[in-house]
């Protein structure tokens, strides 16, 4: 990271079409299509007025459109562009209990195909960037989660996208993590060795952070290899309020960004870390300010 400041880009004005109520509005997962230069992102209102439509930005022209008012309640969970298909295809909630995952278009962003709908207490439930796809054997992993008892359980499901239009029902493996509770990351290497490198606290938000490599044609099996967890991050008792991964696949690093909060202060710090993904070895670690990076927990997108 030779620079830790970022420039302004640009404000959007979205129609919202009602003007009855406050709207404050977040970002959620994002998509690139390099074939248009346009970066996808569902825009959901944060507070008890749900709204949600999807953005598109073109980044040559700095242009963007919205698509039209889509559902009132629901976030996107994740969204790819698939650069195989040239499709674009997300995972939508409703009232966190049901699962769309349906086609848009690259163009309107206008819902154009549902591909399944799951029942979140059959499937558990989406939890952080926890996702994986893999567009030349079309399947999508994801790790989700459900609180059972006391605790909070990990599930690997995975579902295989050519077999949409024949069986209603995509999932084609769906089973416990053993001693798995809190995955907070999920970066897949689809250009050389078809890995996760996968990050998780087991147990409390307190705890530390740890990596590890998953193999998906192992279902998720830990640990690989018998691969030994490799400590990312020392929490100091401090709570992980967020955590994001950006895969440089040139470099074959991952930048890992995180935010903690101190529950005695109240005091949030911002850090970023390079890690190689071979070696897991960690490149680099710094504090990031608010000058640097503003609002630095509500950030969706970078880029290497």
């Amino acid at each position: 990271m030779d620079t830790k400041t970022l420039s302004f880009v640009g404000n959007f004005t979205f129609d919202v079409r009602d003007q009855s109520d406050l709207y404050y509005f977040v970002g959620g997962p994002v998509a690139v299509n390099p074939d248009l230069s346009l970066i996808y992102m569902p825009i959901t209102g944060a507070t008890s007025f749900q709204r949600l439509f999807l953005l598109a930005y073109n980044y040559n022209t700095s242009t963007y459109y919205q698509s039209p008012w889509m559902y009132n309640d629901g976030n996107i969970a994740f969204l790819y562009y698939d650069p195989v298909r040239k499709r674009l295809f997300g995972l939508r909630d409703r009232s966190t209990f049901t699962f769309f995952i349906e086609e848009y278009d690259l163009q309107s962003l206008n819902v154009t195909k549902l591909y399944t709908k799951q029942d979140g207490e059959k499937y558990a439930f989406s939890f952080a960037a926890c996702t994986c796809f893999d567009y030349n054997e079309n399947w999508i992993i994801q790790v989700r989660t459900r609180f059972e008892g006391d605790t909070v359980n990990a599930y690997w499901i995975k579902m295989d996208l050519n077999l949409v239009g024949q069986k209603e029902d995509i999932v084609t493996d769906f089973h416990l993590m053993p001693n798995v509770n809190n995955f907070l990351t999920m970066t897949y290497d689809i250009q050389q060795t078809k890995l996760i490198l996968g990050t998780w606290q087991h147990g409390s938000i307190e705890l530390d952070v740890y990596m590890f490599h998953l193999d998906p044609k192992e279902s998720g099996k830990f640990p690989y290899r018998n691969e030994n967890l490799t400590l990312l991050f020392k929490t100091n008792g401090e709570n992980v309020e967020m955590m994001d991964s950006v895969w440089n696949p040139v470099l074959r690093e991952v930048l890992f960004i995180i935010q903690t909060r101190d529950d005695h202060t109240f005091e949030a710090t911002n850090y970023m870390l390079r890690v190689e993904f071979d070696t897991l070895h960690i490149l680099e670690k710094s504090k990031i300010t608010d000058e640097q990076l503003p609002l630095f927990e509500l950030w969706e997108y970078f880029y290497m």
